[in-house]
């Protein structure tokens, strides 16, 4: 995850007596937006959201600065880079005369991607879950926790083994507190079953394991 904050700015004017002495940052922002929403889908593994839009401070002026506050998720690190050319590139190039755009990177976190590493923990897991009765599946999301920054160090990581739930950030968010026993067992088991793998190769047993 990486979220960017590019800021345009115009030129103010009175927006009845003289406006074409004016510059629309707002009209350059809102291009922008369409050129951020357009990358939805250009590459599977890449989301852009403008999540917050400020333009202008009063209703009779030319708007003479806009800020659009995007967020991109990636699997991988690479996709980041190619969103934020994008970005720059469209900042470069506005069809708005007299306005300027600038893209700078707020905050990032690093892609939590599918390793060899990572789907060796998840074979364990998935063991440890059949000894329990459980069928354990993997899925990717756009989720972003500690396990992005624990896997961005190179450490294999497994991520959602907690309780079952769903319509995350939403007000019909809901945990199904019937899991919870079956999820610690199998978490207990995880630990177990990894311990005693690393014991058992000597030539793993400086390897960091971490389960979220």
């Amino acid at each position: 995850m990486a979220d960017f904050l590019i800021t345009v700015t115009g030129r103010a004017a009175h927006a009845g007596i003289e406006p074409e002495r004016g510059a629309n940052a707002a009209l350059a922002a809102a291009q922008l937006l369409i050129v951020c929403q357009q990358m939805n889908g250009r590459w599977g593994d890449v989301t852009v959201d403008v999540g917050m839009i400020r333009a202008g401070s009063r209703i009779n002026i030319v708007c003479p600065e806009a800020e659009l506050h995007v967020e991109v998720r990636s699997s991988t690190g690479s996709g980041i880079q190619r969103a934020r050319q994008v970005f720059e590139a469209a900042a470069a190039h506005l069809t708005v005369p007299g306005t300027t755009a600038t893209v700078r990177e707020t905050e990032s976190c690093p892609a939590m991607e599918d390793t060899p590493a990572a789907r060796a923990v998840f074979a364990h897991a998935r063991e440890a879950g059949a000894e329990l009765g459980l069928d354990l599946g993997a899925a990717a999301t756009g989720g972003v926790g500690d396990a992005n920054t624990i896997a961005g160090a190179g450490v294999p990581t497994l991520d959602g083994l907690g309780p079952v739930g769903g319509s995350d950030h939403s007000p019909q968010e809901w945990l199904d507190v019937t899991t919870v026993p079956s999820r610690v067992a199998l978490l207990a088991a995880l630990i177990t079953a990894l311990g005693s793998a690393t014991t058992a190769d000597p030539d793993t047993r400086s390897t960091q394991i971490r389960v979220i």
